[in-house]
C-alpha cells in the first residue's frame, strides 16, 4: 500500500480509496500505481471512485453491455455519440468532530467545538474524443452545531469545480494539456499545495494551467491562477481572493525516469496575499516565491520521500529568507502478517518574523494539505516555526482495513516567533520564555474501505502542550473524527 503513498505523498488512508478493493491476495494482484494528479496524466485504476474525481476513467464500460454494469455504473458512461460520453458521479460525506480545545487555548473563553460536516457532490465530466473534455462539479457543504465557525466548511450551493481540458498530441510520445476554469491543483507530495481534504471545501483555484508530457521522461506543469475565496452568504457567490495570486512551474520526472527506482521534482512559486499576518508584525502585503526539489523512491523494503524549499520576497517592507526540510520514510515487512510498516515523519520549517535586520526568517506553505502534520484533521499547528518527528507504526489486518498509531514531538525552530494556526496561517500562542519545546501527541487513524464506494475513517488525537506553551497561554487538547463517505 505504500506505493500508492510514497509516489505522490497521500496519506494512507487516501491510498486505501486510490487503490482497488475488489478481493483478491496481495501477491496475485498487486497495487498499482495512483493516479498522476496533473491534466493528462497516468489515470486511476479503471471503474473506481478517486480522491480526486477528475482521475477516474470510466471508459472501459463501453465493452460492458448496460445490463451487465453494476447500479451505479449505469450512470457512469452514458453514450451520446461515437467516441463522446457523459459520465455523472456524486459524493456524500459526513464528519463529525469532537475537540476540547480547537484553538489550543488563543480563543478567548471557551474554545471547545463539536460539529456534524456535510458534504454533497454531484459531478458531469463530458468526454469528446480522445483529446477533448469539459468538467462541473457542483458542492453544497453545511456545518452543523459548531461553537466556532471554520470557513471552509460552510459553503451553500456552488460551482466546486469547472474546467475544459484540450489536450494536443506532440508526435507519439509527446503532449500539451491546456486547462482553463475553475480546479482543484494538488502538487508532488501534496505537503506544500494540498487539498485541504480535512474540511468540506477543499483549497480551489480559477484560471489556467499548461502540462507538458514526454512519456516517462519528463514533465512540465506551468500555472497562473487565483486561489478561490469561499462566501456563505448566497449560492453560486465563490470568487477569486482579491489582490491574491498563485502562478508557478513543476518539474517533475517519473520515478525510475533517471536512476531506477526515484524520482525527482523540481519547482518554482510565486504568491501573493493581502492582509497577511505574522507575529510581530501588522498586517502588510506579502510577495513570497518558493524554489525547490524533492527526490522521493522505494525499493522492496524501504520507502522515503525528502523535500527542501526555500522562500524569498518580500513582507510589506520587510525581507524575506525561509527554508523548510520534509522528509518521510519508513520500512516494510509485506512478509508478515498484518504487512508493518515502520517509519518516521520529520519535518523543519524556519521561524524568526521579528528579526532586528528587517529579515522575516518564518516559512510558510502556500496551501498546505490537510492533514498538516499527523494523519488527523487536528490541524492545530501551521508549517511555520516549527519541528517535529513523528514515528509511526502502519499495519493491514485485511486489503481494506489500515492502521496507524504513533506519538508525535514538536518544538518552535526559533525561540523568538510564535506558532501558528494552521487554518489561517496567522499567529497561534507565544509560548514563555526561551524553551522551544512546544509539546507532543498521541495518533491513532482507522481507515476502512468497506465497498468500492464506501469508505469510513476514525482518528483520534490527544496533544499534551509544555510548560511553556501553557505560560504562554496555551492548553492541552484532544481532537476525534469520524467519518463516512460515499462515492459513486
Amino acid at each position: 500500500m505504500m506505493t500508492a503513498t510514497m509516489t505522490t505523498g497521500i496519506t494512507p488512508a487516501t491510498a486505501q480509496i486510490l487503490a482497488p478493493t475488489s478481493p483478491a491476495p496481495e501477491a496475485a494482484k498487486p497495487v498499482p500505481p495512483p493516479p498522476e494528479l496533473v491534466p493528462g496524466g497516468r489515470a486511476a485504476t479503471p471503474d473506481m471512485p478517486q480522491l480526486i474525481r477528475w482521475t477516474e476513467d470510466w471508459s472501459k464500460l463501453r465493452d460492458v453491455a448496460p445490463k451487465d454494469r453494476k447500479p451505479l455504473e449505469k450512470l457512469r458512461y452514458l453514450p451520446l455519440a461515437d467516441d463522446i460520453y457523459l459520465s455523472l458521479g456524486g459524493e456524500a460525506r459526513l464528519y463529525r468532530t469532537e475537540t476540547d480545545h480547537l484553538t489550543l487555548g488563543a480563543r478567548p473563553g471557551n474554545d471547545a467545538n463539536s460539529t456534524l460536516q456535510q458534504r454533497l457532490r454531484l459531478l458531469a465530466d463530458l468526454h469528446i474524443g480522445p483529446n477533448l473534455r469539459a468538467f462541473v462539479e457542483l458542492g453544497d457543504n453545511r456545518e452543523y452545531g459548531q461553537e466556532i465557525a471554520t470557513p471552509p466548511n460552510q459553503d451553500k450551493l456552488d460551482i466546486e469545480q469547472a474546467f475544459v481540458d484540450a489536450k494536443v498530441p506532440i508526435g507519439q510520445n509527446a503532449s500539451l494539456t491546456l486547462r482553463g476554469g475553475r480546479f482543484e491543483m494538488p502538487l508532488g507530495s501534496l505537503r506544500l499545495v494540498g487539498l485541504r481534504e480535512g474540511t468540506n471545501v477543499r483549497f480551489l483555484f480559477q484560471g489556467g494551467r499548461a502540462v507538458f508530457d514526454l512519456k516517462g521522461k519528463v514533465r512540465v506543469d506551468a500555472f497562473m491562477t487565483r486561489p478561490v475565496q469561499i462566501s456563505s452568504n448566497r449560492v453560486f457567490d465563490d470568487g477569486a481572493v482579491p489582490g491574491a495570486h498563485f502562478n508557478g512551474v513543476y518539474v517533475s520526472t517519473p520515478v525510475g525516469a533517471a536512476v531506477p527506482g526515484v524520482g525527482f521534482d523540481v519547482y518554482y512559486f510565486d504568491q501573493r496575499r493581502e492582509n497577511a499576518r505574522l507575529h510581530g508584525s501588522t498586517a502588510a502585503v506579502e510577495l513570497r516565491k518558493s524554489i525547490g526539489a524533492r527526490l522521493y523512491g522505494r525499493s522492496h523494503h524501504w520507502d522515503y520521500d525528502v523535500e527542501g524549499t526555500f522562500q524569498f520576497g518580500a513582507f510589506g517592507t520587510q525581507t524575506i529568507r525561509a527554508w523548510a526540510v520534509m522528509y518521510e520514510g519508513g520500512y516494510n515487512l509485506p512478509s508478515l502478517p498484518l504487512t508493518p510498516r515502520v517509519g518516521v515523519r520529520g519535518n523543519l520549517f524556519s521561524g524568526g518574523s521579528n528579526a532586528a535586520g528587517g529579515t522575516i526568517g518564518t516559512f510558510l506553505a502556500p496551501f498546505p494539505k490537510a492533514p498538516i502534520y499527523n494523519n488527523s484533521d487536528a490541524t492545530w499547528f501551521n508549517f511555520s516555526n516549527m519541528i517535529d518527528v513523528f514515528p509511526m507504526l502502519s499495519i493491514k489486518p485485511s486489503r481494506r482495513l489500515n492502521i496507524a498509531v504513533g506519538p508525535e514531538f514538536f518544538w518552535r525552530q526559533n525561540a523568538a516567533d510564535s506558532t501558528y494556526s494552521a487554518p489561517t496561517a496567522a499567529p497561534l500562542i507565544m509560548p514563555e520564555g526561551q524553551d522551544r519545546y512546544v509539546g507532543k501527541a498521541y495518533n491513532l487513524e482507522v481507515g476502512w474501505q468497506a465497498t468500492r464506494n464506501l469508505a469510513f475513517r476514525v482518528t483520534y488525537n490527544r496533544f499534551l502542550a509544555s510548560d511553556s506553551f501553557i505560560g504562554g497561554g496555551g492548553k492541552s487538547a484532544h481532537f476525534t473524527g469520524l467519518q463516512s463517505n460515499f462515492r459513486f
